[in-house]
């Protein structure tokens, strides 16, 4: 679930260390609130798809003699090795995970709460920390949000005599045009889920139940039965692609995909004269069930501390510096979005359609259940979508097993 699909769009990088990390160097905690000493940081990726993080972080130690030591992961191999850091009592001071990640790390007590002196929450966008708190106490704050919205093929709407202008705007649209676009051997598809991957699958039985009015986590009910029936009727788990859903819907065998802001920048990577923004392909809110409420989808990745860090003010004071204007900008170019307020004002792409759909969807984005066994809910939330897709199970069948593990996760 690490890295939703961006795995092949984004490609992480190999083990890198930028300027050692060791535990042999002495740390101190800051005084007078003044950062200082030494702080270690994990994330996923590595120096080359890092350049301007890199930048901002030798800023950071010039401008305050700080030494920052960087450990870049495999983003498959990041959550393991952090829980074996946390095991043997030798965390990184500050590390980046999924918001998935944080609740059952802070019911561990891993995790150091938010330092408002050194980080002042409200500078974020309203509930956009909400999945890096647990029970009240805010353990992160986000980096790479990202609301879900529906993108199309345009060209293929056109094949299909449909209005390339007109995209669907509810769930029982989506489901008549995917029909219309879907091919006798079901080699191209009209909408085609990101099978396989449990915070995808999780992400859209959240916004099909709840937009319902239904709610989840439970699948054995009306609505959760509706919602597996309904993703069961479209898409076909047989197409392959190296890039998963989103390969295939730059190569056109999708018609259309649930994704995040990311893909619109990563699409344009992968080849501008293929795939245009506004020609080929476009973007549209995520839909709604006929008279429902709106219900978004999001995930974020969020910068936590750790509790055992001895250098936590400097550490959340690192993290703040990194979140700043500069950055903001930077990533906003590879539709990665920090939701810190004004963010959209930070660079041209601020101002994008992808961005305003961001924007207006913020009020009804929903990030699923925060509970510690997030993980496994997710896993088996695509356990119960892919068998019901595959023909191993019903419906009904696939939800009854669904609710009997969330109730030992619970």
């Amino acid at each position: 679930m690490a890295d939703l699909t961006r795995r092949g769009l984004l490609a992480a990088g190999a083990l890198t260390l930028l300027a050692g990390c060791g535990d042999d160097q002495p740390r101190q905690q800051a005084a007078d609130g003044k950062p200082q000493g030494t702080v270690n940081v994990w994330l996923h990726g590595s120096q080359d798809t890092g350049r301007q993080f890199q930048e901002l972080v030798h800023r950071y130690m010039a401008d305050f003699q700080i030494d920052v030591r960087l450990l870049y992961l495999p983003v498959g191999q990041l959550d393991a090795k952090l829980l074996t850091a946390f095991s043997g009592g030798t965390p990184p001071d500050v590390f980046k995970i999924g918001h998935w990640s944080f609740p059952a790390h802070a019911k561990k007590k891993r995790l150091a709460p938010v330092d408002t002196k050194a980080l002042p929450l409200q500078n974020y966008e309203p509930g956009t920390t909400a999945p890096l708190t647990y029970q009240n106490v805010p353990y992160g704050v986000p980096i790479d949000f990202n609301p879900c919205m529906l993108y199309y093929r345009k060209d293929r709407f056109k094949e299909a005599g449909l209005d390339p202008d007109k995209p669907p705007s509810t769930w029982e649209e989506v489901a008549e045009y995917s029909a219309k676009l879907t091919s006798k051997d079901r080699k191209r598809v009209g909408l085609q889920w990101l099978y396989g991957d449990p915070q995808w699958a999780l992400m859209m039985l959240t916004a099909l139940i709840q937009g319902q009015g239904g709610k989840f986590p439970s699948l054995a009910t009306e609505h959760g039965i509706n919602a597996l029936t309904y993703m069961s009727g479209m898409g076909n788990p047989k197409l392959s692609n190296p890039l998963g859903a989103l390969g295939l819907f730059y190569s056109g065998e999708a018609a259309m995909v649930v994704s995040g802001a990311f893909l619109g920048p990563a699409l344009e990577k992968l080849g501008k004269d293929k795939l245009t923004f506004g020609k080929q392909y476009g973007v549209a809110p995520m839909p709604t069930w006929a008279g429902g409420q709106s219900v978004v989808p999001a995930y974020t990745w969020g910068w936590g501390v750790a509790k055992d860090s001895p250098n936590q003010f400097t550490s959340w004071h690192f993290v703040n510096y990194m979140q700043g204007a500069p950055s903001v900008t930077a990533n906003l170019d590879n539709g990665i979005i920090i939701p810190t307020k004004g963010w959209r004002e930070a660079g041209p792409r601020g101002k994008s359609e992808i961005m305003k759909i961001v924007a207006d969807s913020l009020p009804h984005v929903d990030f699923g259940p925060i509970i510690p066994g997030t993980l496994e809910l997710a896993k088996a939330a695509a356990g119960a979508v892919d068998s019901v897709a595959h023909g191993k199970s019903t419906p009904d069948q696939a939800a009854a097993t669904f609710d009997s593990t969330v109730r030992l996760i619970q």
